[in-house]
C-alpha cells in the first residue's frame, strides 16, 4: 500500500480543484482497503474514502486526516448462461466508463445507457447512479461492503439495499461523519444480449430515430449516450477544462399524482394548446 503525506488531492478529483490530504494510502487491494480504514478508525482520524473523485469537492484548505483511494481492479464473470445471464463481480475501484465498455463489448445488455458516467463501480450502488432511463438498481445483485462500525465484511442483496431514486441504504448510513460502509466490489447481473435494454428516454430515443421502448444494438446504445453527453459537456476530456466538473448533481423533483396534474394544468393555462408535454418518469 501506498502511503503519502501531504499530498495532493486536486489531480483525484474531476473538479481539479483543492489542498492536500495530510495521509494519502492508495489501496490496490480489498485487504489493503480494510486495513487503512480499520486503522484509521482504530486512532480516532477523519476519514475520507476517495474512489474517482466526481462529486467531490476539496476545500483549498485540504483533508486533515487519512484519505484512503481505492484502487482495486477485477472483473469476474461468476456465471453465465442464457437463463440466468450474467452475473460479473466487479471490484470498487473499477473506472466505471471502462465497466460500461467491457459490458457492451461481451454482450451484457442493462448499463448502456450509463455510459459516459464518471467515477468508480464502487460508488455507483451509493446514490444509485442513473441515466437516460437506468439505473444500476435494475442490474445489481449484491453488494459487499466493509461495515466500519461493526468491523466485519457484510454483504447485501439488492432487496437489502434500500434502493429508491439516488439514494441507498450505503448513502444513507454514517459512522463518525461520514459514510458506515465502504464498498469492496458489487456483483451485477446482466442479460445476455446483443440488444440494448428498452430505451426509455424520449431524446435518446429521438436520436437513434426509434420509439421509446425499443431495443437497440449496444454499440449504437452506448454510442448515442456518449453523443448525448458530449453535447452537455459531460464527458470528461483532460483537453478540455469546461468538461471538468464534479458530475451531475441535480435530481428530478418527486411529485404525487394530484401534484403532477396541477402542474401540467398549469403549463396548459400559460402555454396554451401548443404547450409541450411535461416529461415523467416512472
Amino acid at each position: 500500500m501506498k502511503e503519502e503525506r501531504d499530498a495532493p488531492l486536486a489531480p483525484l478529483t474531476t473538479m481539479r480543484v483543492g489542498g492536500p490530504a495530510r495521509r494519502l494510502l492508495t489501496a490496490t487491494t480489498e485487504a489493503e482497503v480494510i486495513d487503512a480504514v480499520r486503522a484509521a478508525d482504530a486512532a480516532g482520524e477523519p476519514v475520507l474514502v476517495l474512489g474517482g473523485g466526481s462529486n467531490l469537492v476539496i476545500a483549498d484548505d485540504g483533508f486533515p486526516g487519512t484519505v484512503v483511494r481505492v484502487a482495486t481492479t477485477g472483473i469476474d464473470v461468476e456465471s453465465a448462461d442464457a437463463c440466468g445471464g450474467a452475473h460479473v463481480r466487479i471490484a470498487a475501484g473499477e473506472v466505471w466508463d471502462e465497466v460500461v465498455a467491457r459490458a457492451v463489448a461481451q454482450g451484457w445488455s442493462g448499463i448502456e445507457a450509463l455510459s459516459g458516467i464518471p467515477g468508480s463501480a464502487g460508488a455507483t450502488p451509493v446514490q444509485n447512479v442513473g441515466a437516460y432511463g437506468q439505473e444500476v438498481a435494475q442490474t445489481i445483485a449484491r453488494v459487499r461492503t466493509w461495515d466500519r462500525q461493526a468491523g466485519q465484511v457484510r454483504t447485501f442483496a439488492n432487496t437489502e439495499c434500500d434502493f429508491t431514486y439516488r439514494h441507498s441504504l450505503f448513502k444513507g448510513s454514517t459512522y463518525r461523519g461520514a459514510g458506515r460502509f465502504v464498498v469492496l466490489d458489487v456483483v451485477f447481473q446482466f442479460v445476455l444480449a446483443d440488444l440494448s435494454a428498452p430505451v426509455a428516454y424520449a431524446d435518446l430515443a429521438t436520436q437513434l430515430g426509434v420509439e421509446l421502448g425499443t431495443r437497440v444494438p449496444l454499440a449504437d446504445a452506448r454510442e448515442a449516450v456518449l453523443a448525448q453527453r458530449r453535447r452537455r459537456g459531460m464527458v470528461l476530456d483532460a483537453a478540455d477544462h469546461d468538461t471538468w466538473s464534479c458530475g451531475s448533481f441535480f435530481t428530478n423533483p418527486i411529485l404525487t399524482a394530484d401534484e403532477f396534474a396541477g402542474l401540467e394544468a398549469a403549463v396548459t393555462q400559460q402555454l396554451g394548446a401548443d404547450a409541450p408535454t411535461t416529461p415523467r418518469y416512472p
